[in-house]
């Protein structure tokens, strides 16, 4: 039996390029997929295996029906678990079903944007890491299947690679930036929400229990949880804070909620709270900005009709609980819409009960007891709002640190650790550990938690709230002013809500004074001044300083993974707001010209040395000759040009007739290995009497 090696496996067929794609797609979303989904998938794969009969197509047709219900019973029918499987599943039995170029073109382009959807949900590093990698599998499975060397193969792709990144460059820096996935334009434009949430324990009001740090929300977390359509007026989205779950009771690890909440008994809360907006306006002593929109709420099987803070006119079967959220009579198990009217500036009065009072004030016995002390010392100071401003101006002074992911202190004094020790933590963390404080100090307060900010839909009056926009601030009682919100993180992260607003120049420190000299005879330094400047401070480095390697990944992360539309405004607009994008552009032009124009010259290079010498010497002797006006015709032999040449300029016609004679003995004679080398020497002679003449 005779084996041919030289032929590939069954498997490299045309059909290749879109099953790896289809499967790079299928890893693109592995982590949200459940696992009895991939056996779904490999199913879909084998039936590539069937017969080319009419039943076939109907089997398929039928399989992903059953998937779309089966999928469609268990997370909801229009649940992104079960859209994104039955996509996946319609790729796989594409790829099963297809057997033209045609098919295969359309299901690798369908496939791609399949894999950079599932990109979405992964980190900026990881996501990229997977990119490279796919790549150069990719590649690595052309070059197997391929008769062209890994070599050229690189060096082709590598070309071809290079002369499209200019242009990518030129749209990626200049096409303007659209806030967020182009999914979010779908929602404002009527999409169904659920569609976009993932399952998950997850966010604000889904449980009835909140650990400091639970909720690390970043950003990478963008599921929506509401859209809202704002009517005349969008606030600047620092000033959207939506108020959801109000929490009193804490035991030194947890936050919880009332019994009535768990239980989804929105009639009972609304005993305690206020059935009209009228009458929930009288305990505001001041009011302004009123603003009036409309919600797209996502289902969270809570009572919470998220609004912004705070309530001035409710909507159907709507109420104000006692802690000033918009709750709903049943839970919010379904997408639904509704539109309210809110104050974006008020002060609230009425008057706090003993009961409240007791239930602001209550901490857990024997836990943190460093914040117990800070309370304590800090309750000297009087009043509620002069104890307030001295707990933020140690927060502005203590270098503390806001990050979205972290790792969050365990056990009793959680708090402690977070407030002397760690410093770094979510704006949850920040509130929960102020209300403590506030509370050690006397001061009744409470934890407000729900979400501030959201995406600004460019050229809309949408407004996109995710789950990476969950927040957390304080309010403490005031006997003369009521409850008054405190957010810390506008204290220690202030460019986190300034909506792209230029901030103020810092104020500049002036030059320290220099160590004035010992005087003689003293063997030992004179004492340093305020601040420790010496002369070896004054270089500005030390021999212990170590050399500190550039921030690649910071700088990619700023300029390329989040560069959205406000740096890209920044960047364009220069420093002070100018035109600097006129002066990118130009440098982008002229950079792309220089290199179409080194590939030309490139070009005609290679194309040049591809010639054997004799030919490239003669056709340098004729491009010295072009410059005369002396140019060989389409159909004229090397004798008839050179008696031409030698009639036009007589002191040539020794030169040009030697090499018009070696270039035709080369070209036409029986021995051209023999002839080559005189072609050369007499195109130099040849040159050398045209630039002597």
């Amino acid at each position: 039996m005779h084996l041919n090696l030289s032929t590939r496996p069954a498997i490299w067929s045309p059909s290749l390029l879109p099953l790896s794609l289809v499967i790079l797609a299928l890893v693109a979303h592995a982590p949200a997929l459940p696992p009895a989904a991939f056996a779904v998938f490999f199913m879909a794969l084998s039936s590539r295996q069937l017969p080319t009969q009419r039943w076939v197509p109907a089997l398929r047709l039928l399989g992903l029906a059953a998937c779309y219900i089966v999928c469609g019973l268990l997370s909801g029918w229009l649940d992104s678990t079960t859209l994104r499987i039955n996509l996946l599943l319609i790729l796989a039995l594409k790829w099963a079903e297809s057997r033209h170029q045609r098919e295969f073109a359309l299901l690798s382009a369908a496939a791609v944007v399949a894999v950079a959807i599932g990109l979405l949900q992964w980190s900026e590093g990881t996501g990229l890491v997977f990119v490279i990698g796919s790549a150069l599998g990719l590649f690595a499975a052309a070059g197997w299947r391929s008769s062209i060397a890994p070599v050229n193969l690189l060096r082709t792709a590598s070309l071809q690679l290079l002369v499209a990144l200019p242009l990518a460059g030129i749209f990626f820096l200049f096409f303007p930036r659209i806030p967020g996935p182009l999914w979010d334009i779908g929602l404002t434009f009527g999409l169904p929400l659920p569609a976009s949430i993932e399952k998950s324990n997850q966010g604000l009001g889904i449980s009835t229990k909140l650990k400091p740090g639970q909720t690390q929300t970043g950003a990478s977390d963008g599921q929506a949880v509401l859209v809202a359509e704002f009517k005349d007026w969008v606030p600047p989205t620092s000033l959207l804070y939506w108020r959801g779950p109000v929490f009193y009771d804490f035991d030194g690890q947890e936050w919880q909620l009332d019994a009535d909440y768990a239980a989804g008994n929105g009639r009972r809360i609304m005993q305690q709270g206020w059935r009209h907006s009228a009458d929930f306006k009288k305990i505001l002593q001041s009011t302004a900005q009123e603003v009036h929109y409309k919600v797209r709420l996502t289902p969270h099987n809570g009572l919470w009709l998220y609004g912004l803070d705070l309530p001035s006119q409710l909507t159907s079967e709507s109420f104000i609980g006692p802690d000033w959220q918009v709750l709903s009579h049943m839970p919010v198990q379904q997408e639904m819409s509704y539109e309210l009217t809110s104050w974006q500036e008020w002060t609230a009065g009425g008057e706090l009960t003993a009961a409240q009072r007791q239930r602001a004030l209550a901490l857990p016995e024997g836990s943190n007891p460093q914040l117990r002390t800070l309370g304590a010392e800090m309750a000297s100071a009087g009043e509620a709002d002069a104890i307030s401003r001295q707990a933020l101006a140690s927060l502005a002074r203590g270098g503390y640190r806001v990050r979205d992911r972290f790792t969050p202190p365990e056990g009793a004094d959680a708090l402690d650790t977070f407030w002397f020790q760690s410093k770094e933590g979510n704006a949850e963390f920040f509130a929960a550990s102020f209300v403590f404080l506030m509370r050690s100090a006397g001061v009744p307060a409470r934890l407000v938690t729900g979400y501030r900010g959201g995406k600004l839909m460019a050229l809309t009056d949408y407004v996109v709230v995710k789950r990476s926009h969950a927040h957390a601030w304080v309010e403490i009682w005031d006997d003369k002013k009521g409850w008054r919100r405190i957010d810390p993180v506008d204290v220690i992260a202030p460019e986190r809500f300034t909506d792209g607003q230029p901030q103020p120049k810092p104020v500049t420190q002036p030059p320290p004074r220099p160590t004035p000299p010992a005087p003689a005879g003293n063997d030992r330094a004179a004492p340093s001044p305020v601040g420790g400047f010496t002369a070896t401070a004054a270089s500005g480095k030390t021999m212990a300083d170590p050399m500190k390697l550039p921030d690649l990944s910071g700088w990619l992360g700023r300029w390329v993974f989040r560069l959205d539309g406000t740096q890209q405004k920044t960047l364009l607009a220069g420093k002070g707001g100018g035109v600097a994008w006129l002066w990118l552009l130009a440098a982008a032009a002229l950079g792309c010209a220089l290199l179409f124009a080194s590939s030309l010259l490139i070009a005609l290079w290679r194309e040049n040395h591809r010639l054997p010498l004799p030919q490239r010497a003669w056709n340098k002797a004729c491009r010295q000759l072009a410059r005369h006006g002396l140019v060989p015709g389409a159909n004229e032999c090397p004798g008839n040009f050179s008696r031409r040449v030698s009639i036009a300029h007589p002191t040539w016609a020794t030169a040009i007739y030697t090499l018009a004679e070696a270039y035709t003995a080369w070209r036409y004679g029986p021995q051209p290995e023999m002839i080559a080398p005189r072609v050369p020497a007499a195109a130099r002679l040849m040159i050398n009497r045209i630039l002597a003449g």
